[in-house]
């Protein structure tokens, strides 16, 4: 296969793909839009908010959910001033458009709906996170028209691991205190998200790297850039030495060298190539095999010394298995089997069905909120209609990418193009499938899927259809009303989105007043004003425990200056807070057994006061806590130590022994049992 060089490429806009207007504004926003995508390309790798009490999930999605709602403004405003739509006809948009209606089917009918919609606005599972991702997809192919936008995408991706390398070169030498912004405080933190997140994002990019060293001649300077960026990313990758990534850059080289032989022999059939063209053997490939395969086999021997040397941490993940997640999921489906139990809501599912033998291991208390992979899990989530239509979006995605790489195509730029989005965007959803990937990995999934989209449009694979709206009164009428209500919509939701993000950033403010400056005053305040931007099932907890903490600090205080009187009426006062602020949190998410035991909590707290009914409603909240958590032994031991505190030890006993027959190596319920 003969290469083509940066300056052959033609670079010519896709004519097919340009809307028929003079209007001056029409192309300014055009432009602004295509500008936007461009920056969310070299900013979501990257971004972050240097504030401690501002964390970087909340980062990335504040960054990407704007970015992708002000770019769809952008598309509604340009529709009303043209009077017409610009519609790829492609089987893959339709499929997509098809699993975002079951993800809301599924949201609308949750017990939580806000959760399971928006959530706290950062859930990488929740049905706003795919519909506007899902968006992207939608929204990329018609801002990105022209090759040269496309390749320029791959250049800001470039810069942007550029920038994040040499962020690690520099901690790795300086150590970790170094550029830590209050935020990446051990060796192991970093822009992209969790430390395994970052290797996936290396290993993209070392195969992005790959396909365009193999498939295209660079310029010196470009040549440079790119084979930098493949030895980069590939000494990373050792560093981090994540063994799922060797597995899958090496399986992607394997699969790449093998097309470029089998492509380069079909093109030396129709066509005379020089003797030193037939005989080229795609060495790049070879060799980025031959490292993937040597770490696989000894990865433990040489990435062990790396780290080390480079002082960073093992790092231990903790997921369930296939087997769990399908076993969940099957009792889930037992009782919604079409649309599931709602986006974001694996973690009640979880603790409903978990094996037994959980608790035999040293994650029995953990509460995971996805199964072994994130699209896995939609099979609980969404139910069998919902991983159905993910596997018809992700069939007609493999179907048209395979189709266009077998294809010929006589523009090899184009053709670089369409297998390097391709491969990339495959590359991140298998990532998807069998790991619970970051917003950031997620979010280049949508990117590149929407990329290789506008690489079809490019390669003439996917047409693309106008249907103007103005001509027919009707369907004019009918369209600017949906455009404008979409732009109030989306307006709204931003709006929304806003509100949470200010109240997180209250919300994260209150606790490290309380943990660190020791302010349980100050920190309230913040927390209840996190509160009543955006009701959290979460604040209102928190908030109930620090009425709790006053309450304590209270009957530990002598009189002093104040009256018995007085100390009783603050004491209620407290109490009245701790216990609306437990209530309201079960009013939020009923089924939270953590809010029931908030709840049981704060009546047990003066169970000891001859409080008349506080046992019965502190025991009642439990009673419900163990519904939505029924494998917890540690209710159990609280349900004992609520039975103490009345005096009740054969009820107390009886509780521990439920307890020890749920995890017979409870240390703690034990050592109560003894007392």
């Amino acid at each position: 296969m003969s290469k083509v060089t940066i300056e052959d490429a033609g670079f010519e806009l896709l004519e097919e793909a340009v809307v028929d207007t003079a209007e001056e504004e029409q192309t300014l926003l055009e432009r602004i839009a295509s500008r936007l995508i461009l920056a969310s390309v070299f900013l979501i790798p990257l971004f972050f908010i240097p504030v401690s009490t501002f964390s970087l999930p909340l980062s990335k999605a504040a960054l990407l959910y704007f970015g992708i709602i002000l770019v769809f403004c952008i598309w509604v405003i340009a529709r009303l001033r043209d009077g017409q739509f610009l519609i790829p006809q492609t089987g893959l948009l339709a499929s997509l458009g098809i699993f975002v209606i079951v993800t809301l089917l599924s949201a609308l009918f949750s017990p939580s709906f806000t959760g399971s919609f928006i959530g706290g606005g950062v859930e990488v599972g929740t049905a706003i996170n795919i519909l506007l991702l899902s968006l992207l997809v939608f929204l990329v192919p018609l801002f990105i028209r022209a090759k040269e936008q496309v390749f320029g995408t791959y250049m800001a991706l470039f810069l942007s691991f550029f920038v994040i390398a040499l962020f690690h070169v520099l901690r790795f030498f300086f150590g970790a205190d170094f550029l830590s912004f209050s935020l990446f405080t051990d060796p192991v933190g970093n822009m992209v998200g969790k430390w395994n997140d970052l290797g996936i994002f290396f290993g993209a990019i070392a195969l992005l790297s790959l396909i365009t060293a193999e498939f295209i001649s660079l310029s010196r300077l470009f040549k440079i850039i790119n084979y930098t960026a493949l030895c980069l990313s590939l000494l990373f990758l050792a560093v981090i030495n994540f063994n799922e990534v060797w597995w899958v850059l090496g399986l992607f080289s394997l699969m790449l060298f093998v097309y470029l032989i089998a492509y380069r022999r079909e093109r030396e059939s129709e066509e005379e190539a020089p003797q030193e063209v037939r005989r080229r053997i795609p060495g790049i490939s070879l060799a980025v095999l031959l490292i993937s395969v040597i770490f696989i086999i000894w990865g433990s021997a040489l990435g062990g010394p790396l780290s080390t040397f480079f002082k960073i941490p093992p790092q231990i993940e903790a997921r369930p298995s296939w087997q769990t997640t399908f076993s969940v999921a099957k009792e889930a489906l037992s009782e919604n089997l079409l649309l599931g139990s709602g986006p974001g809501t694996f973690v009640g599912e979880w603790l409903k069905y978990k094996p037994a033998a959980v608790n035999s291991t040293i994650f029995w208390n953990v509460d995971f909120n996805y199964g072994v992979g994130l699209i896995p899990t939609f099979l609980t989530t969404l139910g069998i209609l919902g991983l159905l239509a993910w596997l018809t979006f992700f069939g007609f995605f493999c179907y048209a990418g395979f189709r266009a790489m077998l294809s010929q195509i006589p523009d090899i730029f184009s053709k670089y193009l369409i297998t390097s989005s391709f491969l990339v965007a495959l590359f991140l959803w298998v990532f998807s499938i069998i790991y619970i990937p970051s917003q950031t990995i997620f979010a280049l999934a949508f990117l590149f899927t929407g990329l290789f989209l506008a690489a079809l449009i490019h390669g003439q694979f996917v047409p693309l259809r106008f249907i103007p709206f103005v001509e027919k009164p009707k369907a004019g009428f009918v369209s600017v009303l949906l455009l404008i209500l979409l732009l109030i919509g989306f307006l709204t939701l931003a709006f929304a989105l806003s509100k949470r993000y200010v109240a997180a950033w209250n919300f994260e403010r209150g606790v490290r007043a309380v943990q660190v400056a020791g302010n349980i005053d100050g920190g309230q305040k913040l927390i209840a004003s996190a509160a009543a931007l955006h009701k959290s099932d979460l604040y209102y907890r928190l908030l109930s425990e620090l009425g709790l903490v006053r309450m304590n600090a209270l009957l530990g205080r002598t009189a002093g200056t104040a009256t018995a009187d007085e100390l009783r009426s603050e004491f209620q006062t407290l109490f009245g807070e701790a216990l609306g602020a437990a209530r309201e949190a079960v009013t939020l998410r009923p089924t939270n057994y953590e809010n029931l035991i908030q709840l049981g909590r704060v009546y047990e707290s003066v169970v000891p006061l001859k409080i008349e009914g506080a046992y019965e409603n502190a025991k009642a909240a439990y009673d419900e806590a163990i519904k939505h958590n029924p494998r917890s032994p540690a209710i159990h031991l609280i349900a004992a130590r609520l039975e103490m505190a009345r005096e009740n030890n054969a009820a107390a006993r009886e509780n521990i022994a439920k307890a020890l027959a749920e995890k017979g190596n409870y240390t703690e319920a034990i050592f109560f049992l003894s007392q």
